[in-house]
């Protein structure tokens, strides 16, 4: 009782106040003092509910564009297909945007602030979909893709996969062409009784001359050749993309058969091995 007494004597004869309540965080637009502009701060997401940060993330976006496209007047304006490819990320992960506003509040006080320019801004900009699709596959084969192939050239009918895919390829069988001339008609299983040596694209086991043949390309930057003839299940090691070509080391000599005056032609499907 003797040091209470003791405690609010000394605060009352001192003058002693009580220690300051922290300053609320802030919230929507701010300048510190000296800044070109105002900078875009965010909610504490976390604190919120399901339907609220959902909501948050959305308004957090709009500004944030508002600020992209040049509206608020601050010095700031980017390309408006800088800003779609952005906009178009973080619509099908809208996740990410709670990051790319706390990513972009940073951008923003440099550049008031004098520490960078817009251009500076706006590199982080064009870098910033790459970055939030690191590791993930953008297009999945997930569709029946149809064509027909030309066998007087290289590698074509390229398509877009991912490591996840399945994929089953095939190509019409009664369909006929030759690589040779005056050699035998051959559908896409190739001439069976030529296998392909080195100078072929695909000479490995299994490939011959003027069969169709696959090649995937990774983001890794691996390749690989295979033969694929009439028919192939496919299981991308990685992301990356497929081609197709016959297997022939020139064209020039290259012709589909014509029957009754109507030209064969060999009709190739991509589809999902699952449908």
């Amino acid at each position: 009782m003797r040091h209470l007494l003791i405690l609010a004597t000394c605060a009352a004869a001192l003058g002693c106040k009580k220690p300051a309540e922290p300053a609320a965080p802030l919230v929507g637009w701010h300048a510190d003092e000296g800044w070109a502009g105002q900078c875009y701060y965010p909610v504490d997401f976390a604190s919120l509910g399901l339907a609220d940060r959902r909501m948050a993330r959305n308004e957090a976006l709009d500004e944030l564009m508002k600020q992209w496209r040049g509206e608020r007047g601050d010095g700031m304006s980017a390309e408006a297909v800088v800003i779609e490819n952005v906009e178009t990320v973080l619509l099908g992960q809208p996740e990410k945007i709670e990051g790319v506003v706390a990513g972009n509040l940073d951008q923003c006080r440099r550049m008031m602030s004098g520490k960078q320019s817009s251009g500076d801004w706006e590199r982080w900009l064009i870098q910033l979909p790459g970055e939030l699709m690191a590791g993930e596959c953008r297009k999945p084969l997930d569709m029946t893709m149809f064509d027909y192939l030309d066998i007087g050239r290289g590698w074509q009918f390229n398509a877009a996969v991912c490591d996840e895919d399945r994929i089953r390829i095939t190509a019409s069988s009664q369909d006929l062409y030759r690589v040779q001339d005056k050699g035998p008609w051959i559908n896409a299983e190739g001439d069976r009784d030529q296998m392909a040596t080195s100078e072929y694209p695909c000479s490995i086991e299994g490939c011959y001359v003027g069969q169709l043949i696959l090649k995937f390309e990774g983001e890794s930057g691996a390749e690989v050749i295979l033969p694929l003839g009439t028919e192939l299940i496919f299981d991308p090691p990685e992301h990356g993309s497929i081609s197709i070509r016959v297997n022939d080391t020139d064209f020039f000599d290259n012709e589909f058969k014509v029957e009754r005056g109507i030209q064969y032609r060999t009709s190739i499907t991509y589809a999902p091995a699952d449908e």
